[in-house]
């Protein structure tokens, strides 16, 4: 009976440490994120040695905002910078030696005065420098009415909005969907060589009311102009058109929409942006 009950026990202990070994496989796998690559393009332009200066590219827009259906003057920024990468936690990594892979990260600010108040949008998107891949998008979009934000990380998104029907929501992300947000990055692997016939992009989230969260489908056109390359997206009445520069890293010049919204760049620098936060440095505004 003894040795009986002793040989279960073994066998006990050997059930559970299986269980335990392959419950960590299994977190493990989780926590991996295998960021989809963009279709094919150069990508020499995220693998230069520009982005290892310590600094980051740094533009600034004059806007025309299309809303309420009137047109209104704006300012965006756009900033683009090397970051190294916590794959564990999904954010920017303390010790870059510590860090399996880099990203460029995009951040996208606007802010625009509608009649009495203010909108005041961003979106980050991450891409992998390596593959171009999504690694991870937040979004926001706050003014006098309410407070919209949006996340895409792991493979999921989660939308939180003060409208009706767009509460808390939890989907997939469409794997290999293009985030409208992160194009004026994306489409630079398309400035130089052959552009993909159509692309599958998923909708900005940069909004304070979320439109259909689904990835669609654009037809794509590219061709020479004065200023630079121009890609413009096109589908059901509803048009992109972004212009850049010839030469690396591809600055984005113009952006257009179809419905009147337009960026032009005024003011474009490479800056350690953050270290510029001291009375005074407002100056480069000017």
């Amino acid at each position: 009976m003894k040795i009986f009950l002793k040989s279960l026990a073994a066998l006990l202990f050997l059930a559970l440490s299986i269980w335990a070994i392959r419950s960590d496989s299994v977190e493990e796998s989780v926590n991996v994120v295998d960021a989809e690559p963009l279709p094919a393009g150069s990508d020499s332009w995220r693998r230069g040695g520009l982005w290892d200066d310590g600094k980051a590219e740094f533009c600034a827009y004059d806007v025309r905002w299309a809303r309420y259906g009137h047109h209104y003057d704006g300012r965006a920024l756009l900033i683009l910078v090397k970051e190294p990468w916590n794959d564990k936690l999904d954010v920017k990594a303390d010790d870059p030696s510590a860090s399996p892979f880099e990203v460029l990260k995009l951040n996208h600010v606007r802010d625009v005065e509608t009649g009495i108040y203010t909108y005041h949008q961003m979106a980050s998107v991450y891409l992998r420098r390596d593959t171009g891949g999504l690694q991870k998008l937040a979004a926001t979009s706050s003014e006098a009415c309410g407070v919209s934000t949006a996340e895409v990380v792991r493979g999921r998104l989660d939308t939180r909005s003060y409208f009706d029907g767009q509460g808390d929501r939890s989907l997939e992300y469409p794997a290999g969907a293009i985030p409208e947000d992160g194009l004026p990055m994306a489409l630079r692997d398309f400035v130089t060589g052959e552009a993909p016939a159509r692309l599958r992009v998923f909708p900005s989230l940069m909004q304070s009311r979320f439109p259909e969260l689904a990835a669609t489908e654009w037809k794509v056109e590219k061709r020479a102009v004065e200023e630079g390359i121009r890609i413009q997206l096109q589908r059901e009445g509803h048009s992109l058109a972004y212009t850049f520069e010839r030469q690396p890293p591809h600055r984005l010049l113009r952006f257009e929409t179809g419905d009147g919204t337009v960026y032009q760049m005024k003011k474009c620098e490479r800056l350690a942006y953050w270290e510029m936060h001291d009375p005074g440095d407002e100056a480069w505004w000017k």
